[in-house]
């Protein structure tokens, strides 16, 4: 207000000087002041449906049925670039199981499953089959079609389309975009949103023996906010192949009956990215010198203590060639906080602030990290654990947080490398997939958190000879590993392309070694307590035979089987 006063004392000054014209071409006025207002609308997206019960019909043998059943799907988004709708079969597994698009035997005599198919009448052979078809629906609040969905069609073997999805068509065995639609929904106009109908129709062969068979059909709506199909694969992420029936988008694409074709597609080195089936979490895989696909990214799934793994997504009950039927739900979930204390199982032993004997699945989610090259000057992260003292009572560390350097290695601007994230810590028996590995006292342990169709690496270099293709040994001795020095030849690091093995450290109550160290979990058990790992540090020191107590946690990168 200072300087207000001192303009209007000025120019009443001048005014005994001018006329009263010039007076209002040297006015003078106070500072603007701007008020800005701005309103975020936040994307809103749902799907409902009516009409949902089952649907039953009864068909005689050598009979063809349509028309059975009637779903209505309401779907209201908002978001200005549209949004799709997936369907898959969900019959008796997961999506995208030996059985997902059946109708299955309801008893133990069912043992002649319905197969999705679009057959009307007798074929050659006279097989029973089970169709479904969409319709849109037009609101009687939208007399101009704008918010009419586009049915898709399905690609075929051929890398072609079969019919649009508004004609009878086979139920896909895994998601599949089945409507879409390109821009947002005016929902205020729609009184039901804009709406897709369903039906279902069978012929049933003349052998069909008499049964209730049963299945279902999954939708899900999906728009750009979300981008991933849950439970699926990126149907938009990059692939690996030019074959539309073969292309590879998933982790579990990958097995150990395709792998050799897949290496043959791949170009040695290169990153790719693919999805994993169980969050719809991506990673980065690569050909490395030793002719193997790796991880070139550390796992980051999160255990739940109520999801049970089966190995049609995770790698369990490997039998030497192939996947048998395996299950494990893990006894305890990936904590997101450190106030977890990691000794749950075992015995704490007060004099080292250390836990003894714990055979318990223990894992931890640092966050959304990214390991920074420049922090292996490891004095920053001294002066912080050394103002940690043990809590007594729930054997964790009480840490002066205003020393922490963890904000330094936060990617707070630009395109952090997807290669290092620092994923999830976990003790070895969370990353075997074990509730219990005390009867583990040494050998390979032939399951773990990996997806299918992956698995730990082999980590001493004393079992190259069982499984050199899953080799720690074997793939730093391709990158010119010296056994004088422990270190990659010609001044290669570890957590360089294109290996990515970033100095993420340990979790253990705290993070310890980043930017200093990394430590990755094998699959060999070293005794009772001891675990082969791979360790490298930032003195270029590499070694693949290094033990660690498998109650730590260090972080899980795969190899394809």
């Amino acid at each position: 207000m200072k300087n207000v006063a001192t303009n209007v004392t000025n120019i009443l000054i001048i005014t005994t000087l001018l006329s009263g014209a010039a007076l209002a071409s040297i006015f003078v006025s106070a500072d603007d002041v701007v008020d800005e207002i701005n309103i975020t609308v936040p994307v809103s997206c749902s799907m409902s449906g009516t009409g949902m019960t089952s649907h039953n019909a009864e068909i005689t043998n050598g009979t063809y049925q349509a028309n059975i059943g009637t779903t209505t799907l309401h779907a209201f988004c908002n978001d200005a670039e549209g949004f799709a709708i997936y369907a898959a079969g969900y019959t008796g597994d997961e999506v995208g199981g030996t059985n997902s698009n059946k109708l299955v035997g309801t008893t133990a005599s069912g043992n002649s499953a319905i197969e999705s198919g679009i057959a009307t009448s007798a074929g050659n052979p006279d097989v029973s089959n089970w169709a479904m078809k969409l319709a849109m629906t037009q609101d009687s609040g939208d007399t101009s079609g704008a918010n009419a969905f586009a049915i898709d069609s399905a690609p075929n073997v051929s890398g072609g389309s079969d019919a649009s999805f508004d004609q009878y068509h086979v139920v896909p065995n895994k998601y599949t975009k089945v409507a879409h639609k390109n821009s947002g929904t005016d929902m205020m106009a729609m009184t039901g949103g804009v709406k897709l109908t369903t039906t279902y129709a069978a012929y049933i062969s003349k052998t069909q023996p008499a049964e209730t068979y049963s299945g279902q059909v999954i939708y899900i709506l999906v728009h750009p906010s979300t981008a991933l199909v849950p439970g699926a694969c990126n149907p938009s992420g990059t692939t690996i192949g030019t074959n539309t029936s073969t292309d590879i988008v998933c982790m579990q694409d990958i097995s150990s009956t395709n792998k050799s074709s897949i290496l043959s597609s791949m170009t040695s080195e290169q990153q790719y990215t693919l999805i994993d089936k169980r969050d719809s979490k991506s990673y980065t895989i690569s050909k490395l010198a030793d002719g193997n696909i790796w991880m070139t990214q550390n796992l980051d799934l999160d255990l739940d203590s109520n999801k049970t793994y089966t190995n049609l997504d995770t790698d369990l009950g490997w039998n030497g060639t192939s996947y048998s039927i395996a299950s494990w739900t893990p006894a305890r979930s990936t904590y997101d906080s450190n106030t977890k204390t990691w000794c749950q199982g075992g015995t704490w032993n007060s004099q080292y602030n250390y836990c003894q004997n714990n055979y318990t699945p223990e894992s931890y989610d640092p966050g959304n990290l990214y390991w920074n090259e420049t922090l292996s000057n490891y004095s920053n992260w001294s002066t912080y654990y050394n103002s940690c003292t043990w809590d007594s009572t729930t054997h964790e560390p009480a840490c002066d947080e205003s020393l922490n350097p963890i904000a330094t290695y936060i990617t707070v601007s630009g395109t952090p490398t997807q290669q290092y994230h620092l994923g999830n810590f976990y003790n070895w028996n969370a990353a075997i997939a074990s509730n219990n590995s005390s009867s583990i006292t040494g050998g390979i342990v032939e399951q773990s958190i990996c997806p299918a169709g992956w698995t730990l690496p082999i980590g001493d270099c004393y079992s190259v000879s069982a499984a050199p293709d899953k080799s720690f040994w074997n793939l730093v001795e391709q990158y010119g590993w010296d056994d004088d020095d422990r270190a990659l030849g010609n001044g290669q690091k570890i957590w360089e392309s294109p290996i990515y093995l970033g100095l993420s450290g340990f979790w253990y109550g705290r993070l310890g070694n980043v930017g200093s160290d990394v430590f990755s979990w094998s699959s060999v058990a070293y005794g009772d307590k001891d675990v082969y790992s791979l360790v490298a540090d930032s003195d270029d020191y590499v070694g693949p035979d290094y033990s660690e107590d498998r109650v730590r946690g260090d972080v899980v990168r795969c190899v394809a089987r």
